[in-house]
């Protein structure tokens, strides 16, 4: 699943985005450790490519940390984080 993040300006916007392609429960908190329990809640295989990744401002490293944890603890989650877009 390829996710575009060029667009996003702050984290509210990033967790909505992520809530709403990953379709997390309507309960979803909106921080990072709900983040991290949604993810890691994951029970089938997916591969999430999030572009645009350079385009955001320096809050980003607390969704990077969360990303990385929570691949370490779901062998079903793979995340990518690409700089640049990727071509249509």
């Amino acid at each position: 699943m390829i996710i575009d993040c060029s667009q996003i300006e702050n984290k509210s916007q990033l967790h909505a985005l992520l809530a709403e392609k990953l379709e997390f429960p309507a309960y979803y908190g909106h921080n990072l450790d709900a983040l991290m329990d949604c993810l890691t809640a994951i029970c089938r295989d997916l591969t999430l490519c999030l572009t645009g990744w350079g385009s955001l401002g320096d809050w980003k490293e607390g969704f990077e940390n969360v990303f990385h944890y929570a691949m370490e603890e779901n062998p079903h989650l793979t995340i990518r984080l690409e700089c640049k877009m990727q071509n249509a």
